[in-house]
């Protein structure tokens, strides 16, 4: 939902763009009033939250209810508070128009909080990213590989996109106003570019970012497998248990089977029909559902159970535990307990 919000503000930009520096638009409604610098502060001061918040939420559950995240819309607020205070509207918003010298020093106020305040979310989304790359590298099947790809282009997409504009911001005022323009046009280009660039490497890696195959031991691909490796790969889930480390990768869990990880490799995508990813994964939510189950862990925090599980990240947990079973930890203890009543 975040990373789906970061898009629309995206759009949000291009649109007001659109209606704000437009010749023939520019005499609409909008550019009279206060709409168009709010809409454009809304978009531009939102990204930089937005797409921080996204990032923890790969490594950490975000409580919305704790007063201090809704500080990060406090720049917002005070943009569009001296916007209202000064009544900057559409025209004066783009300061090519001859205005008073405190309307003119309000817009000017706005555009430097826009302009470079997303430096500390900048630096504040690659501290988050440093942290999630730790984690992974003590637990492989957090994130997918296609899952840290598009993050990686979202992230350097916005950082492209606030350098230019942050350039232009600086230089603007000692170029021409020809040279300032294709400069801002560019820019403009730009983001539509990105956000091309982003629908199509989300196309391309579609089926597995949007992988919601659930593990079956049982499942038999179509082609046939050497059934001795197959075993090698059994033993090491039902005696082994391998999928509880929650240090386990592809390497390792070739090392506990016997096999050579392109070997491992082929059999999960033949045989079970699923990347390392979501294999490890379904195990290790087979491995919760069976705890969360049982009468005799009922005194047992689902926090223990998750670490129990394999997993070291709770916010991961809920994710993909409610994608393969439609409701959340909690819900499914509830559901078993209630069961167990019942035929009791």
């Amino acid at each position: 939902m975040l990373l789906s919000f970061f898009f629309v503000l995206n759009a949000i930009w291009v649109v007001v763009t659109l209606l704000s520096w437009n010749d023939q638009l520019r005499v609409l409604w909008i550019n009279t009033t206060l709409v168009a610098p709010v809409f454009t502060a809304f978009a531009l001061l939102l990204q930089g939250p937005c797409l921080y918040f996204y990032f923890r939420s790969l490594i950490e559950t975000i409580d919305f209810k704790q007063w201090k995240i809704w500080l990060h819309l406090s720049p917002f607020g005070l943009v569009t508070l001296v916007l209202i205070v000064f009544d900057v509207d559409g025209v004066s918003w783009i300061l090519k128009t001859e205005m008073p010298a405190e309307r003119e020093a309000a817009a000017r106020f706005a555009w430097t909080i826009i302009r470079c305040l997303p430096i500390v979310y900048i630096v504040a989304c690659f501290s988050v990213i440093r942290r999630l790359h730790e984690q992974q590298h003590h637990l492989y099947s957090v994130v997918s590989p296609a899952k840290f790809k598009l993050d990686y282009f979202v992230l350097w997409s916005f950082v492209t996109h606030w350098s230019w504009a942050f350039f232009q911001y600086v230089v603007g005022n000692f170029l021409s106003e020809e040279v300032n323009d294709v400069i801002g046009n560019m820019e403009d280009y730009l983001v539509v570019v990105q956000l091309n660039a982003l629908l199509v490497l989300g196309l391309i890696n579609a089926k597995e970012l949007l992988n919601v195959t659930q593990y079956d031991v049982k499942k038999i691909g179509n082609q046939p497998l050497d059934d001795s490796k197959i075993a090698l790969v059994e033993r090491a889930i039902n005696e082994q248990k391998i999928y509880l480390e929650n240090n386990i990768n592809l390497d390792r869990f070739a090392e506990a089977a016997g096999l050579k990880p392109r070997v491992l490799s082929a059999i999960l995508h033949t045989h079970y029909q699923l990347n390392f990813f979501d294999f490890i994964n379904g195990l290790r939510v087979e491995e919760a559902k069976r705890l969360l189950s049982a009468p005799d862990m009922d005194d047992v925090s689902i926090l223990d159970i998750i670490y129990k599980s394999g997993f070291n990240s709770q916010s991961s947990f809920q994710r993909i535990f409610k994608r393969a079973t439609g409701c959340t930890p909690s819900e499914y203890r509830r559901n078993a307990r209630s069961s167990t009543a019942l035929t009791e």
